[in-house]
């Protein structure tokens, strides 16, 4: 992983885009050589490329960022680390063809959505400052950082996050998943992983029916967790998955967790 380019985005999204990365390889997610996994909401390839050493090079991924900035490196990292296996695709994931506008934060990459806009953003820093500080009260900076008493630490990490508030708009393609299978020939989806900060149900709702039974696992990221667990969960038991939902308490401080899919068979 180490390998790939990660300039673009900051020390401390790297930090927690690996972090994450192995808690996507639970309650049964299992990958054998020649896999054809998805990632969906790719950001510059940290998760492809964890799966990339994972199976030794022996998988195909179609990675997906329509925002360009990100983009930009996403591809490149594909055409340097992947020896031909990552496929870069320009756009995003969505129910139908359309352009949208997606919010671009520079400094904090990893929050970038078509769901946050200077209208929220603020709401949805405090959100985020919940969940960072939850992490460091449970050591995930270290001893030191978990004595720093809560009200400073809020503080802190508040401020850290003020770089939310510098945005850009950037007006980007997003598509239905199907459309893209047909496009690109693809016959089996070995995992499906979906982090689109917001947009989940979006994305499930781009898949039709008859490309259901090419997906064999599937992971997905839920940003409000209370709103919208059930009716993610429903999408997948009521086509044959079993499912498993989980939120440990540094995603409940964000209102976030993660929905595993798994086919029998």
């Amino acid at each position: 992983m180490d390998a790939i380019d990660l300039h673009s985005i900051n020390p401390w999204e790297v930090s927690f885009l690996r972090e994450e990365v192995g808690a996507y390889f639970a309650n049964g997610v299992e990958l054998p050589p020649g896999a054809t996994v998805l990632d969906v909401g790719a950001n510059v390839g940290v998760f492809s490329a964890a799966v990339y050493e994972r199976l030794d090079g022996d998988v195909r991924i179609y990675a997906f960022e329509p925002l360009p900035p990100l983009h930009e490196t996403l591809a490149r990292n594909g055409r340097d680390f992947f020896g031909g296996r990552l496929t870069a695709l320009p756009y995003g994931l969505a129910a139908a063809e359309d352009e949208l506008d997606f919010s671009y934060f520079p400094a904090a990459t990893i929050f970038s959505s078509s769901w946050r806009s200077a209208d929220n953003v603020e709401a949805e820093r405090r959100r985020v400052t919940a969940s960072i500080v939850e992490m460091i009260r449970r050591g995930g900076l270290g001893a030191a950082a978990r004595r720093v008493p809560a009200p400073l630490l809020r503080g802190l990490v508040g401020r850290k996050l003020r770089v939310m508030r510098q945005l850009e708009t950037h007006r980007v393609r997003v598509r239905p998943l199907s459309a893209v299978l047909d496009e690109h020939g693809i016959d089996r989806i070995d995992l499906l992983k979906v982090d689109v900060e917001g947009a989940e149900l979006d994305v499930l709702r781009g898949i039709e029916d008859r490309h259901w039974p090419l997906v064999r696992q599937a992971v997905v990221e839920v940003e409000g967790w209370q709103r919208h667990r059930e009716e993610v969960q429903a999408v997948f038991a009521g086509r044959g998955f079993a499912v498993t939902a989980v939120q440990d308490p540094v995603q409940e401080a964000a209102d976030i967790g993660m929905v595993f899919a798994v086919r029998a068979g």
